[in-house]
């Protein structure tokens, strides 16, 4: 088949496609645009916006370890973008392999103005397998493809892709048969590879068993209130991903749902097991799982003497459009887990039961 002349961010959507990619995660902006106009022309890949750029980085994380294909976060390279960079550090850290785009505004060097974005090429290259600029539109295929071979061999991790909106916009001759376009391959101008040392992965974060797996006898008990084999997401409460950050548990446990509804697993139950501390740094994300209709339990453990932050977090779930209970005694966890898996489905919305003990 002869190449035919498309725009270039086209093709990376079918190569995205063709990587098994069927939802991005990530923030709206101009500066991405073209990205969304070619995933709605190719079709087969929705979008879920995210409230936080870091967020997009954990939800894609949460598909991926279910999925077991590199996921894709997309957010605009504003000063918000810097964000991203704590999601980066998790999925290296756990070597989770991730694709992320930045989508620029402007060709050319960073601009000296007062609203100059960060130069994420340099913040993102030390927690990242390779951070990219595009400085070619015919390289955006090839930047594509070997991102997605990049993220997963060896120890799988992220890579980031910085493309300009026009050079993402701009045609170029593309063979899809060879999956390729006709552009140079990166010099070492726009492209620095990760220099961070990388630890050995965990011995419990191997695919699904990872997510399935609890590691704690709290979570084991957790897990045991709900149906056979439900898919556990917890951090610093003593689950199996050591390197989220406070709330990182909330977008993760959306992107594992999404990973299991397109998987034609719609009652596989996901349940976000969280700390007293951790649900405000990412409870803005319960509004997308509401607008967007997923649903999981959110279990928050909170010690009775925990100093009090003023936050009553049944009333926040609940102005998000979620519903929540309290717990006082652990007698009644059994029947407050069962009331949370009903209104999960009923109401395809989040739950949260916010459990307080000793």
């Amino acid at each position: 088949m002869a190449a035919q002349r498309i725009p270039a961010i086209r093709a990376a959507v079918q190569i995205m496609k063709d990587e098994g990619v069927d939802i991005a995660f990530g923030c709206p902006g101009a500066a991405l645009h073209p990205l969304y106009a070619a995933m709605e022309e190719v079709g087969g890949i929705g979008h879920l916006p995210v409230r936080r750029e870091e967020a997009a980085a954990h939800m894609a994380y949460g598909w991926t370890r279910t999925n077991e294909r590199a996921g894709v976060a997309a957010v605009p390279a504003g000063p918000g973008a810097a964000r991203l960079v704590t999601g980066l550090y998790a999925a290296q850290q756990d070597a989770v392999p991730l694709v992320c785009i930045t989508g620029r505004a402007e060709t050319g060097p960073l601009r000296h103005t007062a609203f100059r974005p960060p130069d994420l090429i340099r913040l993102a290259g030390p927690v990242t397998k390779r951070a990219e600029r595009i400085v070619d539109p015919e390289r955006i295929p090839g930047a594509f493809r070997e991102a997605f071979r990049i993220a997963r061999e060896g120890r799988p991790g992220p890579v980031l892709i910085d493309v300009p909106a026009d050079l993402a916009a701009a045609e170029i001759a593309y063979d899809a048969e060879r999956g390729v376009g006709t552009g140079p391959r990166p010099s070492g101008a726009g492209s620095v590879r990760g220099t961070a040392p990388r630890p050995p992965a965990p011995a419990d974060l191997g695919g699904l068993d990872g997510l399935r797996a609890p590691a704690s006898e709290a979570l084991a008990e957790i897990a045991g209130l709900f149906g056979p084999d439900p898919y556990v997401i917890s951090g610093s409460a003593g689950g199996y991903a050591r390197s989220g950050p406070p709330g990182w548990e909330v977008p993760a446990a959306i992107g594992v749902r999404k990973a299991l509804d397109s998987r034609g697993e719609p009652d596989a139950e996901v349940v976000a097991v969280i700390d007293g501390q951790s649900l405000p740094y990412m409870a803005e994300e319960l509004a997308a799982a509401v607008r967007h209709e997923v649903p999981f339990v959110l279990i928050m453990l909170t010690p009775l003497d925990h100093e009090a932050d003023f936050t009553d977090h049944v009333k926040l779930a609940e102005a998000y459009g979620c519903a929540g209970r309290d717990v006082l005694d652990p007698a009644e966890l059994r029947s407050a887990a069962e009331w949370a898996r009903k209104e999960a489905v009923s109401t395809r919305r989040p739950v949260l039961i916010e459990v307080r003990a000793a």
